[in-house]
């Protein structure tokens, strides 16, 4: 018994570590709730065969190896299909455009005003006002681009002219065209095809990631 016990507690362990190395997960910062919900999968997984004495250590490593093969597909599959990609790990949300809050979206997401502002105290702003861009990630956390005149030591205590910062969005990823990568921003897609032109890329594919500017500027990283 306990030999098979120490043989169960072996593979399981390899057989975690096989599938966190394949699916290339490095820290909690980059989980996806499907990383999350998968985790738990496996805690179960293991945690019933362990002390299950009609569980041979073949059922269990039939289990690891279906759960492993499925993690490396689906992590693939949003990997080479960006579009999938999005669907199924989710898109960020611009919950504040130009200082103005996305109501709908903060519905959308169950985010309540006091919920809004305890993200943006954890990012040192205390007041809706400093805020010019704030971005919901795929993992919950809340990144902000405050107005100029806010940034420490602030442009209006020396006295000089402010000049915004460019937020930028994500338009085209692996050659193809995202419509919408960001919910609650709002894309000029003739525009990006014409800058693209302009920087001479006629051909999408052959753009491995680009990002549109509020300006109108559209930086581009080319395939190799």
């Amino acid at each position: 018994m306990f030999m098979e016990l120490t043989i169960k507690l072996v593979i399981s362990f390899f057989g975690l570590w096989a599938i966190t190395f394949i699916t290339s997960r490095k820290t909690l910062s980059q989980l996806t709730p499907l990383d999350f919900l998968t985790s738990l999968v496996l805690s179960e997984i293991v945690g019933n065969t362990l002390y299950d004495d009609q569980v041979k250590v073949t059922h269990l490593l039939f289990a690891l190896a279906v759960w492993t093969a499925l993690a490396y597909l689906f992590e693939k599959a949003t990997t080479r299909f960006v579009k999938f990609g999005y669907v199924a790990e989710g898109r960020v949300a611009l919950l504040i455009d130009n200082g103005v809050v996305n109501q709908s979206l903060m519905k959308k997401y169950d985010i309540e005003f006091k919920q809004l502002l305890s993200m943006l105290r954890k990012q040192n702003v205390f007041s809706l006002q400093e805020v010019k861009h704030a971005v919901l990630e795929i993992d919950g956390t809340l990144s902000v681009l405050r107005k100029p005149e806010y940034e420490p030591p602030t442009a209006q205590d020396m006295g000089l002219e402010t000049q915004s910062d460019n937020f930028a969005i994500t338009v085209i990823d692996k050659g193809e065209l995202l419509k919408m990568s960001m919910r609650g921003s709002h894309i000029d897609l003739d525009q990006v095809r014409l800058e693209m032109q302009k920087q001479g890329y006629d051909n999408m594919k052959d753009i491995a990631y680009a990002e549109y500017g509020e300006d109108g500027s559209l930086y581009i990283i080319p395939r190799k």
